[in-house]
This record gives C-alpha cells, structure tokens and sequence, in this order.
C-alpha cells in the first residue's frame, strides 16, 4: 500500500542535532565533543493503553483490538534522511529544501546527529532500543528534529542503503503484520519534517545523555473514531500515513526506560 504525504509536523518535538557533521558555535562550549545517543521505543506514553491488548507469554508484537477487528503489527521500519539537534539559540533547523540528506554542513544553527539514510528500526517488544550513538558538541539544546523521506537515489551512502535494504526503495515506511489474520505489508513515501520540542532542556556534556523517541504505533492505523483501519485498502493510505507523521514525541531518557526523566 503507497501513500504520499509531503509536509512538516509540529507536535511536542523538534530535534535539530546531526550525528556525523560539524556544529554551530552557539550551540557548543569549549572542548570536544561528548557521546549521545538516541533510543527508540513504542511504548504508550500515558497511564494506560486503551485498545491495545499485548500477545500472550513473552510480548513480540503489538496486537490491537477493537470491535471485531484485530491489527498484529510485528515490525515496522521508518527511514530518517536527517536527524539534527537544535540548540537553545536557535529557533528552527534548516528546512526540507536547505538541508538534503547528504549536506553534512548546512550552516543552520542546529548540531548534526546524523545525516544520510539511517534506518529506525522501532520495537515492538515494549522496550527502549539504542538505535543511534554518535558524538555531538557540548551545549544545551532544546529540541529535535528528524527528516523523514524516502531514498531513490543519491551518493555513496545512499546508494549502499538501499542495497541493504531493497525493501525501502521509494519508501520511508515500511510496516508489516497481519489484519483480521491476513497478513500485509504497508509502504509509504512520506516526505516531512518532524520538530518535536524537549520537556525540559538536554545538556550535553560528560554524562552521556540519552534521547529517546517514542513513536506511537497503536494509532498508526487509527481512523480517529474508535476504529481501526485496514492497511491493505488503498482508500485508508493518506489518512494512515498522516497518522505515522504526528506519531513522534522525543525526550531525555537518560535511564533508558522508554518514559520522559522530567515527567514522572
């Protein structure tokens, strides 16, 4: 199943560091740079999860059901082109036309985490995954941002991308599992910006902090009535993928429990 959505979303984040490029000086201290990592997880963010009821025994997938329909996701895949840091000096990272996936020096303000195709390989299992470990400047940064797109062509780095995974080509979302016991693959081409703003501030320095983002899998198929949606029907794309588009929320995390450090 394709679907296209080309837009930028703003919810509670905005992520504006790259892991392999130079930063800008505002957003740095003296010295070098400090490891910091970025976790994933799909574990619900509220107090309970309505709707969805985990498999029995060991948790390997997420099952949800409602009314008399059943959704079993058992991987879904998400291709970032970009991910980037934004320093508390900046207001914005570069945009999708300033700052292409394979530009590691876009004078933009914001500290790279990582630049170039990184697939985000998102559990669910419940738990809270190291996906990217990289070295950034030392600062305090306030936000997030993450360049969702799919890969068709490029350089080096993306040419070897989609070697390894030929099953993303044209893609940046990739989900499978079964519905109602038949089993699907759902694609889209989702082309956004995603700026998700931190709680509280992130400091990098010899701590080590740890961002993760919590992607709400459970209303990716949602059709925002109480119902859940068929991802083999072709007429349900453009809403399932504006689903995924507004699914992103980013924290610090620096015990690795998949929970914001400043909400408790």
């Amino acid at each position: 199943m394709f679907a296209t959505l080309k837009a930028t979303s703003r919810s509670a984040l905005l992520v504006c560091v790259v892991v392999s490029a130079s930063a800008c000086s505002d957003a740095t201290g003296s010295g070098g740079r400090h490891p910091f990592t970025v976790s994933l997880t799909s574990q619900s963010q509220a107090s309970a999860a309505a709707n969805r009821t985990p498999a029995s025994g060991a948790l390997s997938d997420i099952t949800i059901v409602v009314g008399g329909n059943t959704l079993v996701l058992t991987k879904a895949q998400v291709v970032a082109r970009r991910i980037e840091l934004a320093p508390t000096s900046a207001s914005a990272c570069a945009g999708m036309t300033e700052a292409g996936d394979d530009d590691a020096h876009v004078e933009d303000g914001c500290s790279e985490v990582e630049v170039g195709p990184t697939l985000l390989d998102i559990p669910v299992d419940a738990t809270t995954k190291t996906n990217i470990t990289a070295s950034v400047p030392p600062g305090t940064y306030r936000a997030l941002e993450i360049r969702i797109g799919p890969i068709t062509s490029g350089n080096r780095s993306s040419q070897a991308f989609l070697v390894a995974h030929p099953d993303l080509k044209n893609a940046s979302v990739r989900v499978e599992g079964t519905f109602n016991g038949k089993a699907f693959v759902f694609t889209s081409p989702i082309d956004t910006r995603i700026e998700t703003a931190f709680s509280a501030p992130v400091t990098v320095d010899a701590a080590n902090p740890n961002v993760t983002i919590a992607i709400d899998l459970s209303n990716w198929f949602s059709d925002g009535s109480g119902g859940t949606l068929d991802p083999s029907n072709s007429a349900n794309a453009a809403r399932i993928s504006a689903n995924i588009a507004g699914s992103f929320r980013a924290f610090e995390d620096d015990d690795h429990d998949g929970h914001d450090d400043h909400h408790r």
